[in-house]
């Protein structure tokens, strides 16, 4: 179990996020000239850094509006519909929780990757949003398990779609979960290699930083509203008797005897750090075997083999759930196994809208459904 005086961490780290005073030296690259970059590759943004708007225009030119001190932002989605939508800012920002009860109804979906087409689609079809993008679910709940970045070129606009939705739920006493996978967390470091390359042309041209990781890790640091915002989501959730994680949980994360809250925590707190700063609890947590790279639940890998039955009852048992849901890991259908204590996610989303392959679960009063966006909805077992 991990000391108690981690916890005071959270404080610290809850403080940094809400603060408003950047020390001078922070926001320096903000009046540095930003590097005059082609090949934008499409309108994107907005990026909110201190107290200055970015974005990519119709015309592929950076727009730059300082001080922006404005409440509420356009977003404008790069396809080819011209979708829009505004967003509301957050005044202050909360660490989520690592523990739920269980809502009368909830929609899961995973590895969206940028896909905007795909997860507007989706939640319209499903009644979860209308045609202006606004929450309609009521007192349901969203389970977004990750990997939602990366790939894809409307990375951002999904983002603040997620920034959007989240703040609507709480107004009708829903939820929405945004469990981070690896390729948010690789953002987050500064590690580029699976991202689109007009995100990197950007966060160059943005921060004046010609070092890609750099400038990648300014894009989505504590000086970013994105960063600050994604800075306090987890990695792991029990929503009722469901465990929620994007990898999944390797057996030996037993051997740590770690709870929910500290996995988040440790997770977390290791965001900003390099890794020669972290202990072996928090090499673990990412490693191959952590809760947002492990595969050991569908496959087996180099280093691991294949959980067994045995291992994920002991897990489940740990943690007082009875099925645990997971991404990351490529399946062909949305479907379950071990008796159907673990269901799988990770399927190949549509690009376009309402294609009838961007699909996800559905649990409401105590079943579970398989859901497109067409609407359409059938039983998983």
């Amino acid at each position: 179990m991990l000391s108690s005086g981690l916890y005071a961490q959270e404080k610290s780290f809850l403080q940094a996020l809400n603060s408003n005073d950047t020390a001078q030296e922070d926001s320096l690259f903000l009046d540095t000239p930003t590097i005059q970059q082609q090949g934008y590759d499409g309108h994107d943004g907005p990026y909110i850094l201190n107290d200055t708007l970015f974005r990519i225009d119709f015309e592929n030119k950076l727009i730059r509006e300082n001080p922006y001190s404005k409440d509420s932002l356009i977003v404008e989605v790069d396809n080819t519909d011209g979708d829009e939508f505004y967003v509301e800012l957050q005044s202050r920002y909360g660490i989520s929780k690592s523990t739920y009860p269980l809502p009368e109804k909830m929609v899961v979906i995973s590895d969206i990757e940028g896909n905007y087409n795909a997860i507007s689609s989706f939640l319209l079809a499903n009644k979860v949003i209308d045609k202006r993008h606004n929450w309609i679910f009521g007192n349901g709940h969203l389970v977004l398990l990750g990997d939602f970045m990366d790939r894809g070129k409307n990375v951002t606009q999904v983002l603040w779609l997620i920034y959007k939705l989240e703040q609507q739920s709480i107004l009708q006493k829903g939820q929405v979960h945004f469990i981070l996978g690896n390729h948010e967390i690789l953002n987050i470091q500064g590690h580029y290699r699976y991202t689109h390359g007009k995100y990197i042309t950007l966060a160059q041209a943005i921060t004046g930083e010609t070092d890609k990781s750099k400038a990648l890790k300014i894009l989505y640091s504590t000086k970013s509203e994105l960063g600050r915002w994604l800075g306090t989501k987890n990695v792991i959730e029990k929503i009722g008797d469901y465990l929620f994680v994007h990898a999944g949980l390797s057996p030996e994360t037993l051997d740590y005897g770690l709870t929910l809250d500290d996995i988040n925590l440790k997770v977390r707190s290791a965001f900003y750090e390099e890794e020669e700063e972290w202990d072996a609890v928090t090499g673990f947590l990412y490693s191959g075997k952590g809760p947002f790279w492990y595969r050991g639940f569908v496959t087996d890998m180099i280093g691991y083999d294949k959980i067994n039955a045995a291992d994920l009852l002991g897990l489940l048992t740990f943690y007082n759930a009875k099925k645990i849901v997971i991404g990351h890991t490529f399946v062909p259908n949305i479907s379950s196994a071990f008796q159907d204590k673990m269901i799988m996610l990770d399927v190949p989303h549509g690009h376009k809208k309402f294609s009838g392959s961007t699909k996800g679960l559905l649990i409401e009063q105590g079943r579970e459904y398989i859901i497109d966006d067409l609407g359409n909805k059938k039983s998983l077992n």
